[in-house]
């Protein structure tokens, strides 16, 4: 997998909580910025995940798919949230499908 070079401004108070960051994991800038940005993406798609699934975009295990988790930990991402699952049979069939066809 090959790497990108992104530079980015921020406001003074994003880069001295970097500093902390970086002080906390004992770790270089680089590395710091890799981590925070990989745990935001995955904060993110699960968060989209939810949404979408809350508006009926997405079945519940395209959902998951999208959160990048199991079906059984995107269920727990659910119930922790207080959102209800409206699992079908069709969605049930639907999620079955795509898995043979994986």
């Amino acid at each position: 997998m090959g790497q990108k070079h992104i530079t980015a401004r921020i406001p003074e108070d994003l880069f001295e909580e970097l500093e902390r960051v970086q002080d906390e994991e004992r770790t270089d800038r680089s590395t710091a910025i890799k981590r925070l940005l990989e745990r935001g993406l995955e904060g993110w798609r699960t968060e989209t995940a939810i949404e979408r699934y809350r508006d009926g975009e997405l079945s519940l295990g395209r959902a998951a798919e999208f959160a990048g988790v199991s079906l059984w930990r995107f269920l727990d991402l659910l119930d922790e949230r207080g959102v209800e699952t409206n699992y079908t049979e069709s969605d049930l069939e639907s999620d079955l499908a795509a898995a043979r066809d994986e």
